[in-house]
């Protein structure tokens, strides 16, 4: 009779222990998984809307445009400078055919504000680590502040020396 009495209070106490073991087993996990999940969120999910924003601007430019601002600027450097004058060619990129038109159309207003740029530079400055670097982002301000004031509201992506020469 001790062994009838014994098993159904082990078989009861067991299923009860088992069940109130599996609620807390699946709580803990589920507390776990969204602190986890939460974390992840918080951290990782700036990261991951960069990258999609990155894709979505890569696919709306499209093809890119070269506009050359031909004839090569020419420009007489400061007297007292070694070097006597300089000569750059350039293109802007841009990957919108309205800016490209727009570049066009205000290429003597370009050309204009490229060639003070040009005149007002030392060839020391010019041959310096980053000289012509500073000189490239100061071109590209310029194309992109009269592609502004035209209010094409496009953006010149960038612009390259062709050919740059000081003698």
């Amino acid at each position: 009779m001790a062994d009838k009495e014994k098993e159904p209070v082990e078989v009861v106490g067991s299923n009860g222990s088992k069940k109130k073991l599996i609620f807390l087993i699946v709580g803990a996990l589920v507390l776990i998984g969204g602190a986890v999940g939460g974390t992840l969120m918080l951290l990782g999910g700036d990261n991951e809307s960069e990258s999609q924003k990155d894709i979505v601007e890569e696919v709306v430019k499209g093809d890119p445009v070269y506009v050359d601002l031909k004839p090569p600027f020419t420009v007489n450097l400061d007297p007292d400078d070694a070097v006597g004058f300089l000569q750059v060619s350039i293109q802007a990129l841009t990957f919108s055919a309205d800016v490209a038109e727009g570049i066009e159309k205000h290429k003597p207003l370009i050309r204009n504000n490229l060639i003070i740029l040009f005149g007002g530079q030392k060839s020391a400055n010019l041959r310096a680590p980053g000289g012509k670097d500073k000189l490239q982002k100061d071109a590209l301000g310029i194309v992109q502040s009269v592609i502004d004031e035209s209010g094409l509201g496009g953006e010149v992506d960038n612009v390259f020396f062709t050919s740059f020469v000081m003698q």
